[in-house]
């Protein structure tokens, strides 16, 4: 353990906070994408075993990117014993010479004046991550630790992976702690103080403890601009003083913690039985940050080989692209269309390219133009994995739920998945294709895969909503509101908080429907009096045929909600006007035909203008005749009502169950749980979304 004096105030450098902006029409990138040959820079690519780095600075400058990530990368593994954790794809450095270069590469940073112009940014996507940085920033005075920003983000990536539910203190605590690391040769510093939170704290009145504790993401410490500055510095300094504590005096209480934390533990017992009661550590982090001497801590990590790095020149095509990528996901989307563009009139059979198109369109909104760039891609290299993935997004954006086509996305996306195990997003799209199909062997393929999406990143909020949506649609309530209710409790950003949040509020709307209809089923089936319908639709007595005939259906939703209450819709517009039309058509078969029984099930999908469409026989009576009554009434019903204003989604699936001659209520209609997933994201962007 080392100590280190404290520096002048003079030396503050405020934190630059990497927050993303629209882009501007940036002419300067389009028209140098390939300079003159005497003065154009050279690119080259470099590959570890956990970062491929894209740099015009030079292999010297490349190796000592990736051995510095790596050597970070390692002390987070060991300090939190996941040397063993599933492998994972590598991770795009983007290292520009100077600063030029990185002006290209994020003009909004630049196009104003005063704004602070980062060292480095980390660029974090659903399908992708980034890191860009630039070089000569040692010219800067003000920058101690120019590249803390990215190293904080950096560890909100790994936190992401490793770890699933964290109080947000110890988030930004950890992301604070390891992002102050210095990497100088074969020694890594871990722990050392951060200037401008120290001037922060010496000069402002800290937060107690037990506020500290209960800071989540919809709390005014974490959202309000003046209020955000104190929460990140005192989340470092408590993190700081209980790492240090723990290494003066010999204990594992933090990672003891942490664990607790990672195994489902309650946060305020997790520290009571480690680090202390919040009350407790008042007085001793008020005497810490006074301190004008803070320790850090040599790590001790494995050996990184650097003969193992592979180097190899890029073609300009190949650089461009890359780029062009880079600043596709950060919204720049006109800016790298050209690009990417132009890479292709320089090397037509670039796959990199023909990928940047597909992720480019998904991200706009335009599935058929993505279709058609990775179809493309595809028939270059059909091992391609982020071409596989955009044409199966590409499919499910554009609504395509047909059996066919669902289909095509499940074998893009097991090619991913045999391809590239690592890359997380294919399963939890795959999750999404199964449950559309539907079918109790597509349905338990579909959780298995949300599954082994959050076994990879734990920490990922989406994929746990996505399995909200699958154990609805396998009629599993109470365990849907479990999953809602650990998502909740995860989510870190507002955007999480809210989709989160949908979706729990759906779950619980689904187990109160469902319970609603189970009781309802148990007292027909009973011959007791009838229920309280609530959520779904009342008995109406012997329907009005020429013959008699025992009927009883009922309506469950299978896609998402988004929070809507569907019911008075189902109740009103839906169930009504299928009994009618199912009414009238049964007139029309024999009284043998009538008197048959058995059960048809059938889905289909309400569009957002109330067309009908995609429907799907799943179960039959065995009597096409039967069979045939329900399907022309649902036909014959349509087109409904528009779907409530409220909701967003394009359509909405249905399954329409009827059971004929199957108990002693003549003409009784029900509609069933009235419930799906709620805050399930765009397709791809958060790949439609995710757990």
């Amino acid at each position: 353990m080392t100590s280190a004096p404290l520096l002048s105030p003079g030396l503050v450098r405020p934190r630059v906070l990497l927050r993303f902006f629209a882009g501007l029409l940036i002419s300067e990138i389009i028209t140098s994408g390939f300079a003159s040959a005497g003065n154009k820079p050279t690119w080259i690519e470099l590959r570890s075993p956990n970062f491929i780095v894209v740099t015009n600075a030079g292999e010297s400058q490349a190796r000592q990117t990736a051995y510095q990530f790596e050597m970070i990368r390692s002390v987070f593994q060991y300090d939190f014993n996941r040397k063993g954790s599933p492998a994972e794809l590598p991770l795009t450095i983007i290292v520009a010479k100077d600063e030029d270069t990185l002006k290209a590469l994020l003009p909004e940073f630049w196009a104003k004046r005063n704004l602070a112009h980062p060292a480095g940014v980390f660029l974090s996507a659903m399908d992708t991550n980034y890191i860009a940085v630039r070089l000569n920033v040692a010219s800067n005075s003000n920058a101690d630790q120019p590249f803390e920003p990215v190293y904080h983000e950096y560890v909100h990536y790994m936190t992401r992976k490793m770890m699933a539910r964290l109080p947000l203190w110890l988030v930004e605590g950890l992301a604070e702690f390891y992002g102050n690391t210095q990497v100088e040769g074969k020694t890594v510093k871990v722990g050392m103080y951060s200037v401008a939170n120290l001037y922060l704290l010496q000069h402002k009145t800290l937060l107690p403890v037990e506020t500290l504790f209960a800071i989540d993401s919809s709390s005014p410490y974490y959202h309000e601009q003046d209020k955000t500055s104190i929460f990140y510095a005192e989340s470092w300094a408590l993190t700081h003083y209980l790492f240090i504590r723990d290494y003066e005096e010999h204990t594992q209480r933090m990672p003891t913690f942490v664990g607790l934390l990672r195994d489902g533990k309650d946060p305020d017992e997790a520290a009571a039985k480690t680090i202390g009661n919040p009350e407790s550590l008042n007085e001793p982090l008020r005497k810490y940050v006074q301190q004008t001497q803070f320790r850090f801590s040599p790590a001790l990590v494995p050996d990184v080989d650097q003969t193992k790095f592979q180097v190899r020149p890029m073609t300009d095509a190949e650089a461009l692209a890359v780029r062009a990528d880079f600043m596709a996901h950060d919204h720049h989307y006109k800016e790298a269309q050209q690009m990417l563009q132009d890479a292709l009139k320089v090397d037509p059979k670039l796959g990199l390219a023909y990928d940047g198109l597909s992720s480019l369109a998904l991200q706009q909104g335009n599935a058929g133009e993505a279709e058609k760039w990775s179809s493309q891609a595809i028939a270059l290299d059909p091992q391609d994995y982020r071409a596989n993935y955009y044409y199966a997004w590409s499919l499910l954006k554009a609504g395509h739920t047909d059996q066919e086509s669902l289909a095509r996305a499940e074998t893009s996306l097991r090619a991913v998945m045999k391809g590239n195990p690592e890359f997380v997003p294919a399963y939890d799209a795959m999750a999404c294709a199964l449950n559309l199909e539907g079918g109790k062997e597509k349905l338990d393929e579909a959780y298995a895969m949300t599954l082994q999406a959050v076994s990879r990143e734990p920490g990922n909020v989406n994929y746990r909503i996505r399995a909200v949506e699958v154990l609805e649609r396998q009629q599993r309530p109470k365990d849907a509101v479990r999953v809602a209710t650990l998502a909740v409790s995860m989510a870190k950003t507002p955007e999480e908080k809210q989709a989160a949040s949908a979706a729990l509020a759906g779950a619980q709307q689904f187990q109160e429907s469902w319970e609603r209809f189970q009781a309802m089923q148990t007292s027909q089936a009973a011959g007791g009096s009838k229920v309280d319908s609530g959520g779904v639709l009342p008995t109406t007595g012997a329907l009005k045929v020429t013959r008699q005939v025992n009927v009883s259906a009922g309506i469950v939703i299978l896609s998402s909600t988004e929070g809507v209450d569907f019911n008075s819709y189902l109740n009103r517009e839906v169930g009504p006007k299928i009994q009618r039309e199912w009414a009238a058509q049964i007139q029309h078969v024999s009284a043998e035909i009538a008197t048959k029984e058995g059960t048809v099930i059938i889905e289909f999908v309400i569009n957002r203008d109330g067309s009908v469409a995609q429907i799907k026989l799943k179960q039959s009576t065995q009597v096409q005749e039967l069979d045939d009554v329900v399907r022309g009434a649902i036909q014959s019903a349509s087109p409904f009502p528009p779907l409530p204003d409220k909701f967003r989604g394009k359509n909405i699936a249905l399954r329409f169950q009827c059971e004929y001659n199957m108990g002693e209520h003549a003409g009784s209609t029900t509609a069933g749980p009235g419930a799906a997933a709620g805050g399930k994201k765009e397709v791809d962007e958060k790949s439609t979304k995710h757990q």
